[in-house]
């Protein structure tokens, strides 16, 4: 049982967070502005710091006005990727305010954390990591690789799922620098169950397979496109309607447009650009995500949520999220020909992908409760602060 001592000096903890404006506000963004939230509501005193760059021009950040609405923000133009005058500020800013954690996401700003505090000897910094691409192309593995050798000077790194702790540890960082805390989600906040429940109970629906997210390679948006054709064909003499709904934007957008023409799939695909989930999932019975890589993608968790199932791809941490014959189900990376297969399983019996949604619902609440993440963000400043 935590002391009354002990209990006090958490309390008074000061965390601030360090981030690089990226203009979104995707999965990862808006998981961090979630867990700031629960933090300030757990009592802890947090402020954000935000990296801009001056060469992505004049604009409104979506980032910076959620920050804004939660705690107090500071922003720090930077006219390069690094800073020299960043980091003294960073610097003066956690001495001024007697911040006891710096907790930083995102390469470029893990760079400014880890210079700012001299390598960890200045103050504690943590780190969350929300993933790479792993592409072959140089300059993102060059900063990858930039952004491992950062992380080996943290005094905490914070992974989501299991497939990143295993690859930090190839890289060298240390079992007891690793913490593993997956992102929790109150799914009562997301959705009620008796909403979630009314599209599997409305009569006449089009079943509707969806993908929710940024418009990029690692998305794979095209194998779906390609499932697509091969399902058509398969069911084209089956009674039962279906399509699939796109939602998000980003710098494929025309390549999508392309493909969908390309396997004359307009009558079945509707793409319309960036959606609130919460619009997304009242359409969609079934999450696709056939991703090139993930971590712990927040569409998937929000999928559970509204008791819809997913059918994935075996990538990065959506094994350890993706239940599969329980919750979902996994297929091989880039199989067109086993997507297609687990999308007309589900079409020919919507009874077990209903079943499925509810499983998933059950699961996200029991193990990935919210109040358990913020917690063991608590503990994990504690332990590294004035803990």
């Amino acid at each position: 049982m935590r002391s009354p001592e002990r209990f006090a000096r958490v309390a008074q903890m000061k965390v601030a967070f360090l981030l690089q404006d990226t203009r979104t506000l995707y999965g990862a963004e808006q998981a961090t502005v979630r867990l700031i939230e629960g933090l300030v509501a757990a009592g802890i005193s947090v402020q954000a710091i935000l990296l801009q760059e001056t060469r992505l021009g004049t604009g409104g950040s979506p980032l910076a006005e959620a920050l804004r609405r939660c705690v107090p923000l500071t922003e720090i133009p930077v006219r390069g990727r690094f800073s020299r005058s960043a980091i003294g500020q960073i610097r003066e800013i956690v001495a001024r305010d007697r911040i006891d954690v710096l907790h930083s996401t995102g390469y470029k700003a893990d760079a400014h954390a880890v210079w700012a505090s001299k390598c960890s000897a200045l103050f504690p910094v943590v780190s969350t990591v929300h993933g790479w691409l792993f592409r072959w192309d140089w300059k993102e593995r060059l900063f990858q690789a930039l952004n491992v050798a950062a992380l080996r000077r943290f005094s905490r790194v914070i992974v989501l799922c299991g497939f990143y702790e295993r690859y930090l540890r190839r890289c060298g960082l240390s079992p007891l620098q690793i913490a593993q805390i997956p992102t929790g989600i109150r799914a009562e906040a997301v959705v009620s169950r008796a909403e979630a429940r009314q599209l599997w109970e409305a009569p006449g629906e089009v079943f509707t397979f969806g993908l929710l997210g940024r418009l990029s390679e690692e998305k794979n948006h095209a194998l779906l496109l390609r499932s697509a054709v091969r399902l058509a064909k398969d069911l084209e003499t089956s009674p039962r309607s279906w399509r699939i709904l796109i939602a998000g934007d980003g710098p494929l957008r025309d390549n999508l447009r392309r493909n969908i023409a390309r396997f004359h799939l307009a009558d079945r695909v509707e793409w319309v650009g960036w959606m609130p989930a919460a619009d997304f999932f009242r359409r969609v019975h079934v999450l696709v995500q056939c991703s090139r890589v993930e971590n712990q993608p927040l569409s998937v968790m929000e999928a559970m949520a509204w008791m819809r199932p997913t059918l994935a791809t075996r990538a990065g941490g959506l094994p350890e999220l993706v239940q599969d014959g329980a919750t979902g189900s996994l297929v091989q990376k880039g199989s067109a020909r086993a997507l297609a297969a687990a999308m007309k399983e589900c079409l020919v019996a919507p009874e077990k992908a209903h079943a499925a949604g509810l499983r998933a619902r059950d699961r996200l609440e029991r193990d990935f409760p919210f109040d358990r993440m913020i917690r063991d963000h608590i503990g994990l400043y504690a332990a590294e602060g004035k803990g």
